[in-house]
This record gives structure tokens, sequence and C-alpha cells, in this order.
């Protein structure tokens, strides 16, 4: 591996697990982190800092599937679902308040996924990019028409420095019985929730859709693939590997980082093989999970380890990072030298 490519993965890693690996730092990497806005808590799009450098790519993960993507001076948002509601942890963003974004790119149509893209993209007049059933939950939530754009299976979008490519996945398949007991654990073992957290968590709720075709055409895998030739895969949901995945994966090929979900059953041993299969189609250098942390009343937080030793033994070449909710983790995009 060469030294630029080590560096990258090194600066990402290095904000995970502190100072004793930034000792093994090369001087270059060491300086990276220092001089761009790699550090602290606050998202980029509510004023945090930016990477200064154009080599870099900021990622920060928001719970549930939405992630921050920073590049050349942009944010754009993977997903936006922020206000979550009274009974869960916060994600450190205020709709409202939201400074910096330059497009939303949403998975699918489900609230824990677009509940907060319209408000923001709204005020923000920026455009919002996900299938026909999402753009049109999103105008009907009250999305300026000009503001919302379709995107489909084998389509590429050109933004500055990167470009675009979508495919038509598939949505994680949930049993309605497992959902059922699993708010019965939440009774047990919290507060009882009042009239106020019903109606603030049933308005949230109301900002997307529950319509079935979500599962099998409203669910867009994302890769952005970045000038220099990096290569960032992002799918929100994990049900079986489809036609579009793969044929993403084969004009891709193999992937820098994929940020792919890991949701919804409580026994590793149920998820796994969704994932699994999805992380094997990509070939990621670098994985990253998403969509493992509890909504209250409804999923309960994913211990990431199993998962993460099924791709070691799977794909033994494939760094697996468990993201700190909030923590910024920057990456070296430059091509290896030849």
């Amino acid at each position: 591996m060469s030294s630029r490519r080590l560096s990258g993965s090194l600066v990402g890693l290095a904000l995970m697990v502190g100072p004793a690996l930034m000792a093994s730092f090369t001087a270059h990497a060491a300086q990276t982190v220092a001089e761009v806005g790699c550090t602290g808590l606050v998202p980029a799009m509510m004023g945090g800092p930016m990477p200064t450098d154009r080599n870099l790519i900021m990622l920060r993960w928001l719970s549930t599937a939405n992630y921050e993507l920073v590049y050349h001076g942009q944010v754009y948002l993977l997903d936006a679902y922020f206000d979550r509601g009274p009974r869960n942890r916060p994600t450190g963003v205020v709709p409202s308040q939201v400074q910096r974004a330059a497009a939303i790119f949403i998975g699918h149509a489900h609230f824990d996924h677009m509940s907060d893209a319209v408000p923001i993209a709204q005020r923000m007049r920026i455009p919002v990019y996900g299938a026909q059933i999402t753009i049109d939950t999103a105008r009907s939530l009250g999305l300026p028409s000009g503001l919302g754009h379709v995107v489909k299976d084998g389509d590429t979008v050109r933004f500055p420095g990167m470009t675009v490519d979508t495919a038509l996945a598939r949505h994680s398949s949930l049993n309605p019985e497992v959902l059922r007991q699993l708010g019965k654990l939440f009774d047990l073992d919290a507060r009882p929730e009042t009239s106020d957290d019903l109606a603030a968590e049933k308005k949230i709720r109301a900002e997307g859709s529950f319509a079935p075709e979500v599962i099998t055409q409203g669910t867009i895998a994302y890769a952005f693939t970045f000038d220099t030739g990096f290569k960032l895969v992002w799918l929100d949901s994990a049900g079986p590997v489809t036609a579009g995945d793969r044929a993403l994966a084969d004009k891709l090929g193999p992937a820098d980082i994929a940020i792919i979900a890991y949701q919804g059953h409580p026994v590793a041993e149920t998820q796994i093989p969704y994932t699994l299969d999805l992380v094997k189609v990509f070939r990621p250098r670098i994985f990253l999970p998403a969509h493992h942390d509890e909504i209250f009343g409804a999923f309960v937080d994913l211990g990431v380890e199993p998962l993460f030793e099924a791709i070691q033994e799977a794909l033994p070449g494939t760094q697996t990072i468990a993201p700190l909710h909030r923590r910024a983790m920057c990456f070296d995009i430059r091509k290896p030298a030849p």
C-alpha cells in the first residue's frame, strides 16, 4: 500500500482512537489533521470546521443513516433525519439552524431518513435527490417542484469535483412482530411515554411515506466518485442485493469507502447476511456502518463487532471503522503513487 493511501486511512482512524495511533503517523498525516478542521463535535452544516485541504473529504455520522460529506468547501447531506423526537439521543443538528448545505441525497422515503429534508431545502433553496416516491413525498410536504430531482437506476449526476451514480436497491424486510416486541422492551426499561412524547413522534412520522413501493421501487444506492478516482458508496437500507447494486459495483470496481446500513434485527446472525452480502458486492477498502443505533421505541443499539468479525473473515483486506457520533473523519482521496 502506498504511503499516501496509508496516510489517508490513518487520518480517519486517528480521529477514532486518539493520540496512541497519532504517534505512528507520518509527518504529513499529522500535519494534515492539525491544518484542517477534522476535529470537534460541531457538524460542518451547523457552522463547524471544514477541511481546507482539497485532497480530503470529511465524513461525520449523525445518527441513523445520516452522514454529512464535506468536499471542496461544500457540505452534502446523506439523509436528513435530525430532530428525532424527545426520547431519542440528540444528533447535534438543529434543522432550523443549518448554515451550510449544497444538496440533500435521500436513500428512501421513510420518515427516519427524510423528515427534515424539506424544511432545510426550502429555507436554503438547495436540491433534493431521491427516487420518484421520495420526491413525490417531499413535494406533498411542501418542497418546491424545482428543488426535487428524481434519480433512477443507472442515472449519473455531475457536481463540482465529483460524479454521483445511482442504482435501484432494496429496502430491508423487517418482521412487524419483532418491532412490536421491541416496543415492549422500551416500555419495560424506560420511563412511560407521555402524551407530549406521542404527539411529537407522530408529527415526525408524518414527514415521510409508509407506502409499500418504498421497499422495492424507492430505495436508492449512491456512489460518489471524486475527480481523483476515489469512490464512496452509501446505502441507507440493507435488503437483498439487487441487479442495480451489482451493475453499480461492476461500473465502479472496488470502492474505497462503503457506508452500508446494519439495522433492524436485534440478533446479529439475522442481520449480518444482508449487510455482508452488500459489502461483498462493493468490495470496499474501508467499511463504515449506518442505521445501527437506537430509535426509541423501535430499534435498539446494535453492537457492530459481530458484523466486523464477519467482514474480517470474508474480506480480510477491508478495514472496518466504528464511527463515533458527531466525530469528524477525514480521508485523503488522492490516488496512490504508481
